[in-house]
């Protein structure tokens, strides 16, 4: 009874994750298929095999839903569709490729109710499109105009249906295709595409297109944020030193820390930052160190300015990225607002002065300090 618990166990476990294709075709026995999935706009091949019998197999394992495309090696076009757990039939005409029957899997449905259902929109926006592109030819700008109307109105109720599509399918894996497409095209408002994305069912959380919509949103919103506040904490980050070590603000031990936002081009941050480095000398390491947040681009002139302005005593940090480096976006570092920038912070690691000059700076340590003492 035990190994028959332990083997129940096992399949109990392991059994939903297994796919299996199976697709049904009139080519002679041993010409290719080919099963690829994109990756980067770039085709991955997963796996090939050969017809036998008007008949193809593919079988393995899959976590979470995933486009793939079907190739032929003597077909012209693809087939699309999802690869999933589950028994996938997919019955090819070779003749008209794309109009290939795919049935078996909750996905596979949803991808062709979908197709079903714009099918009406997309072929009138393919028609009008080129009635457009023929007008243009002639230069008949009012034709051209109320094309362009058509087009426009067509597209809303296009995407009236898509919105209607991810609310009624809030577990489906195309409603998180269609919405990486509108966020891809720019067509949707992004904290209209966040909510939207936060009403998705948890079990699409680790599919491509979710995870790359959630990576955009959230570029976004840290792209979009104010400047870290007087009185908040400091937000945490790391970063690669000088040598290419990892260093951390929550490992950085001092009781006031400034964080320098500075970069060898800034020609103000020159002119400061050799006095810093003389306030720096006044106190012992344990009570005030200097972070220098770097926005080179180039090492070499970034280690020539640090050796240059005798800041080597700070600690540097530096992706090397302009104004694009993750703890520049971090601290809403903007180039519309420039550099030198800084932040000093207290033991508890919350902001208590920003974008101060070395003698404020002297002045607030040493009250603080004493205070401490």
């Amino acid at each position: 009874m035990r190994y028959l618990i332990i083997i129940l166990f096992f399949f109990s476990c392991s059994s939903p994750n297994k796919y299996s294709l199976t697709g049904n075709i009139e080519l002679e026995d041993n010409e290719k298929v080919f099963l690829v999935q994109m990756k980067d706009n770039r085709p991955l091949l997963i796996d090939s095999t050969s017809v036998k019998n008007g008949q193809f197999k593919f079988s393995d394992s899959i976590y979470f839903p995933e486009m793939h495309y079907l190739f032929f090696e003597k077909i012209t076009g693809n087939i699309p569709f999802v690869l999933e757990p589950g028994n996938i039939l997919i019955d090819i005409y070779k003749d008209s490729i794309r109009t290939s029957k795919i049935s078996g899997t909750k996905s596979n449905q949803d991808w062709t109710d979908y197709l079903n259902e714009t099918q009406i929109y997309t072929t009138e926006l393919n028609n009008i499109q080129i009635e457009i592109n023929q007008l243009l030819r002639t230069g008949d700008s009012i034709l051209i105009s109320d094309l362009e109307e058509q087009f426009t109105d067509v597209r809303g109720k296009l995407v009236d249906y898509e919105f209607l599509f991810m609310d009624d399918k809030k577990d489906s894996y195309i409603s998180a295709l269609i919405l990486q497409r509108m966020i891809f095209e720019r067509s949707i408002d992004f904290d209209k595409a966040d909510s939207i994305l936060n009403s998705f069912d948890k079990g699409l959380d680790n599919t491509n297109p979710y995870v790359s919509i959630r990576n955009i949103i959230d570029n976004y919103k840290l792209s979009n944020i104010e400047s870290p506040t007087i009185g908040s904490f400091a937000p945490k980050f790391t970063g690669p030193g000088i040598d290419g070590e990892i260093i951390s603000l929550e490992q950085t031990k001092s009781k006031y820390i400034l964080i320098d936002f500075w970069a060898s081009w800034c020609e103000p941050c020159r002119i400061e930052n050799p006095v810093l480095t003389n306030l720096m000398k006044s106190y012992s390491n344990d009570d005030f160190i200097i972070m220098g947040v770097s926005l080179d681009i180039s090492r070499d002139a970034w280690m020539k300015a640090i050796d240059v302005d005798d800041i080597g005593s700070w600690i540097h940090i530096s992706n090397l990225e302009y104004f694009n480096g993750p703890i520049v976006k971090l601290y809403n570092i903007r180039g519309d607002i420039g550099i030198p920038s800084n932040f000093l912070i207290n033991e508890e690691r919350k902001i208590i002065a920003k974008d101060i000059k070395s003698d404020e700076l002297e002045f607030i340590l040493n009250s603080q300090l004493k205070n401490l003492n």
